[in-house]
């Protein structure tokens, strides 16, 4: 792999859906991506400083002739320095962001940070209060980063907006979560164009569902302890099946989610202002943002 076989990024949003885009990006015969999924080996990370930039590339597999090579990684799109780091080996990516209801993608990502222990294993009001607290689009950081960053990764426009300044609207493709559980097969194929490779090809992954999180506590616990490749895929295993076959407790009530969404509000607006900036190609099947997550 060299830099001149990197094509594209997909930038996140966490838990909207890229884990389950990367896994229709790798059937892609087209598609190289690296050959272990390390989050956290992004370009610019903190662990790409550490290693270096052939340690990067090695990770990616031997591309074939005309094939194109890609990342996905979340902290793309939380990172500030990432557009400038990809801008240093990839002149004109083609960018990817999967979009989430930020209060709902909060959720999501509360209990993957517990099933992570990157949260001490409480219930989810004892966060939200430092949130509610605060004023119309949440002007105060919290000191605890995992934390913080339930309601900053929501905070797409300004997330989206240096990538296309730096490299023009037409290299990010825009998606939301509501359009992959809706029609993924029409997800995949704007996708595949985007990034130039075949659009007619049907992934063996289109059909799985995005990760979905069980909200049991038992077995939030239980992973919490475990230590291990074996271990940690029997309980997400559990939380598969779980999520399948039971209703998650409510976390929140509705007054909570109401008023949530009214200081994500600014942040919601200013979304909307970055994507009616893109070609009407690129863009989501809405950007009524506002009428649709609230």
């Amino acid at each position: 792999m060299t830099d001149a076989d990197l094509r594209f990024f997909v930038l996140g949003a966490q838990k909207s859906a890229t884990s389950w885009l990367y896994y229709c990006l790798r059937d892609h015969p087209e598609v190289v991506l690296p050959s272990a999924k390390i989050e956290h080996g992004y370009l610019g990370s903190p662990l790409y400083e550490e290693k270096g930039h052939a340690w990067y590339l090695d990770r990616f597999p031997e591309a074939p002739a005309g094939a194109v090579g890609g990342d996905v990684a979340v902290d793309y799109l939380l990172d500030p320095d990432a557009p400038a780091a990809i801008a240093a080996h990839v002149e004109a990516p083609r960018l990817v962001a999967l979009l989430r209801n930020p209060v709902d993608r909060l959720v999501s990502a509360y209990f993957w940070s517990l099933r992570k222990n990157q949260l001490d294993n409480e219930p989810l009001d004892t966060h939200l209060g430092f949130f509610l607290n605060q004023g119309v689009g949440f002007p105060e950081r919290h000191q605890n980063r995992f934390v913080d960053e339930l309601v900053t990764r929501g905070f797409y426009g300004q997330q989206l907006e240096p990538y296309i300044d730096r490299f023009g609207e037409d290299s990010l493709l825009v998606i939301l979560y509501d359009e992959v559980k809706e029609d993924p097969a029409r997800v995949v194929e704007r996708v595949y164009r985007h990034i130039g490779v075949d659009p007619a090809f049907v992934p063996d992954s289109l059909g799985t569902r995005p990760k979905v999180n069980t909200r049991n506590r038992a077995v939030i616990a239980l992973e919490r302890l475990t230590k291990g490749r074996k271990l940690a895929r029997v309980t997400d295993r559990m939380h598969r099946l779980l999520s399948k076959v039971s209703e998650p407790p409510k976390e929140m009530t509705d007054r909570q989610r109401a008023d949530l969404l009214a200081r994500f509000e600014p942040h919601i607006r200013h979304t909307e202002a970055v994507l009616a900036r893109l070609p009407e190609a690129n863009r989501p099947v809405t950007t009524d943002l506002t009428d649709l997550w609230t």
